[in-house]
């Protein structure tokens, strides 16, 4: 029985020492991880940031296009890399170009980036990243990778480097990229405890396992270098890093070792190495215990319970007093339970799971603080801003400006929601460029977004929307470039006695004014402006164009005009289904709309009206017209030249099949007057 007993310890304690292996190095790849991934999702938001304003490989051939690109670069790096102390490093790169258009470092370790390009060349060095000269490795791989350590002049440091390239038609058009710094790295997997101990070795290798690297050797040595020979074959050290279920086997230093092996997402392992006797050695310490211990068990059987009971006691207090902290929102724990034993495991894990969970709380608060398509803060994010930097200033003066795009829907209309969409965003980014990072700026909704100037008294305002307001403003989609404007209104902070619903309420007001008198414009709150009437707002483009009795179109004034607008009716009369259809029957064109045959009376017209346009006289005309189905009509028109904010110079003509208004019609409204 004593044999049996001692055999099934030993085992237990064997099985128990593997998991706690597998459990060590899990625990440090997990925090690792965490910081790789966080720091890939920085350099995948830049890239997606890159590919949206690269419509056109063509674009980078303008420096000042670059410029602009690298700014914006810039600003979603600087947004991110504060919360990531191991980034000192990011870029921009023109592979196509050979063209280095952003690189900051923080090269005083003291987390300030600078602009390290002309630093470098200055010194005789590469202005350039090293690693990205080596892009075709990139293209045959297609994708965002992890590069192996390296030692950068430029840094002064050793670094790990994750890069991601952008494609269009084909063709990598640029590399986005940080560095981390490789030997924090590594002191945050090692920590404080030395190389080797009585849980053996802590070694971070390369993905064959044959390779170590250390903060005293961060250009990495063989393993065979310090006596550690691998026994088992490269692939099974690959399949043991994805599962706790396989152990690899070692000879350190002549004896039989075994290492649990888990894979961090940069290529590289993370291995607990032991001893297989040293393993076995916990036993025999543990039996020995058991034999001192039972000549002293009939001594202090008494006390003992009392003992054993207190201790546990307080550690499980320590754990339920850290779970209350958890449940009431604070994250901050450290339980610190180093004993191996059921409730050291239990406060580890626990650990562990609120670090994680703390983690996961941060990034769902800043995703449901910010806009997606945007970028900037949403409405939730906007009500939060504001009201802290209320409370903590009551009395500083401040202003809340809402911002609306003019005729929006007609955007989307015309030239699709994706067209909408990149004016949404271009907004935003001239917001963030003229009112800077030192003011709150979100998205309201909609088409409607809101900057809240902090500290500002009136006449910085005033100034600070004028200029806003005469800005030119315009987005590219398509390959085209299309004009818009906004409609502005803004309310002054008067103290604490005003609350930000009722700030909100005066800057809707007063931009609803600005509506009221034709749009483009800008009106600070006044209270007058709460008498009047919004339901004339009631009457806009979609109400009056969708219900009007006869074919509406909006072009250009020139003989071969591009469309601007046309209305339901207009599409009944083509038979077109929807605007597209519409659009891409007659190429966008007011010349396509009228058959070959009367084309040249229909330019005629258009010329003579355009060289009396002081008079604006409207003139009408009778012609032939082809519907999308092949059917003819004829129709009577009237057209009227006029000037229009946005567009310049249009023509606006109502369209009605001349059947209607024949023989027997006219004869009906002669009768009836």
């Amino acid at each position: 029985m004593g044999g049996i007993s001692i055999w099934t310890i030993s085992h237990l304690t064997h099985d128990y020492e593997l998991q706690n292996m597998n459990h060590i190095v899990d625990g440090k790849t997990a925090d690792m991880n965490d910081e790789l991934l966080r720091s890939e999702n920085i350099v995948d938001y830049a890239t997606h940031s890159v590919e949206r304003e690269i419509t056109d490989t063509r674009l980078l051939r303008d420096p000042a296009f670059q410029r602009n690109v690298a700014r914006l670069v810039d600003n979603d790096f600087q947004d991110a890399v504060p919360g990531l102390s191991l980034i000192c490093s990011y870029y921009l790169y023109y592979p196509s170009e050979n063209v280095s258009a952003l690189w900051k470092a923080d090269m005083d370790k003291n987390g300030t980036f600078t602009d390290v390009r002309a630093r470098a060349r200055a010194e005789g060095l590469s202005s350039s990243p090293r690693h990205v000269k080596a892009f075709a490795y990139m293209t045959e791989q297609g994708q965002a990778a992890w590069l192996a350590p390296y030692y950068s002049e430029a840094l002064q440091r050793y670094i790990i480097s994750y890069v991601c390239p952008v494609y269009k038609q084909g063709v990598m058009v640029a590399i986005l990229g940080i560095d981390l710094d490789f030997e924090s790295f590594m002191r945050d997997i090692y920590g404080d405890e030395p190389p080797e101990g009585d849980h053996g070795m802590m070694i971070l290798s390369d993905a064959s396992g044959k390779m170590t690297y250390s903060p005293e050797d961060p250009q990495g040595v063989r393993l065979e270098d310090l006596d550690i020979h691998l026994e088992s074959s490269t692939d099974e050290v690959k399949v043991a890093g994805m599962t706790d279920a396989k152990m690899i086997s070692y000879q350190w230093k002549g004896k039989d070792s075994i290492a649990a092996v888990t894979s961090l997402r940069n290529n590289m392992n993370l291995m607990d190495l032991r001893n297989v006797r040293q393993i076995y050695s916990r036993t025999h310490k543990a039996l020995m215990q058991m034999g001192i211990g039972l000549i002293l068990v009939c001594l202090i059987v008494s006390l003992l319970p009392v003992f054993m009971i207190n201790r546990l006691s307080i550690r499980l207090q320590k754990v339920i007093s850290a779970a209350k902290s958890v449940e009431a929102g604070r994250f901050d724990i450290d339980l610190h339970d180093t004993h191996q034993d059921d409730i050291g495991e239990l406060s580890r894990n626990f650990q562990s799971m609120v670090q994680k969970v703390a983690a996961s709380q941060q990034n769902l608060q800043y995703v449901s603080r910010h806009d997606p398509l945007t970028g900037i803060l949403n409405r939730m994010g906007l009500d939060h801003a504001i009201q802290t930097w209320l409370l903590r200033h009551p009395d500083e003066p401040g202003a809340l400006i809402s911002i609306d795009i003019d005729a929006f829907k007609f955007i989307n209309d015309l030239h699709g929601h994706l067209a909408g969409d990149e004016a949404l965003r271009t907004l935003a980014r001239k917001l963030r460029a003229a009112f800077g990072e030192n003011h709150i700026i979100g998205r309201n909704g909609g088409d409607e977004f809101a900057v809240f100037m902090k500290n500002a008294a009136p006449e910085e305002v005033l100034d600070k929307v004028k200029f806003f307001s005469a800005q030119p403003k315009y987005f590219c989609f398509g390959g085209e470039t299309h004009d818009f404007s906004v409609s502005i209104g803004y309310a002054l902070y008067t103290g604490a006695d005003m609350t930000l619903s009722k700030l909100f309420h005066q800057a809707d007001t007063a931009l609803y004014a600005v509506k009221l008198r034709g749009r483009n414009h800008y009106r600070c709150y006044e209270e007058t402006m709460e008498k009047l009437n919004r339901t004339s707002l009631g009457f806009n483009l979609e109400t009056i164009a969708s219900n009007l009795p006869t074919a509406l179109l909006v072009c250009e004034a020139a003989p071969r005009g591009r469309i601007l607008f046309v209305n339901k009716t207009m599409l009944d009369l083509f038979e077109c289904q929807n605007v597209n259809e519409f659009m891409n029957f007659t190429h966008g064109v007011q010349e396509n709309i009228v058959c070959e045959c009367d084309r040249p009376r229909v330019q005629a017209m258009v010329r003579h009206q355009l060289e009396e346009a002081a008079s604006r006289q409207a003139r009408s005309v009778i012609y032939c017209i082809h519907t999308f189905k092949g059917n003819r009509k004829q129709v009577y028109s009237i057209w009227r030249l006029a000037d229009n904010p946005n567009y310049g110079r249009v023509f606006y003509a109502s369209i009605v099949e001349h059947r209607l208004i024949e023989k027997d019609v006219v004869h009906d409204i002669g009768e009836n007057s």
